[in-house]
């Protein structure tokens, strides 16, 4: 998934696993949705921090809202740590 993708990759891998999977961790959750999304992992771990959520909690026990405001804040923080990287590389390549 390339990160210019709306946050409903992120929602829908996070509510099957809350499904599917209640017992995981949200850490584990998110380590499955690096793996199969490609999600950038600072990513993930400035969103957690963020939203001060311990990654160690069940994901079933997420409510709906704060499983939407997880994914739209990886999707968020990922899709800024890519424009910084486009921004440090256009940087490198410039003229001077």
């Amino acid at each position: 998934m390339p990160f210019n993708d709306p946050p409903d990759s992120i929602v829908q891998l996070l509510t099957n696993r809350q499904h599917l999977r209640p017992h995981l961790s949200v850490r584990e959750v998110l380590e499955h949705a690096t793996a199969e999304l490609g999600c950038c992992p600072i990513a993930i771990d400035r969103a957690t921090h963020w939203l001060n959520l311990d990654t160690t909690r069940a994901i079933g026990r997420l409510r709906r809202g704060e499983l939407l405001q997880l994914a739209r804040s990886v999707h968020r923080f990922w899709h800024a740590a890519a424009a910084n990287a486009d921004a440090g590389l256009a940087d490198v390549d410039s003229p001077k």
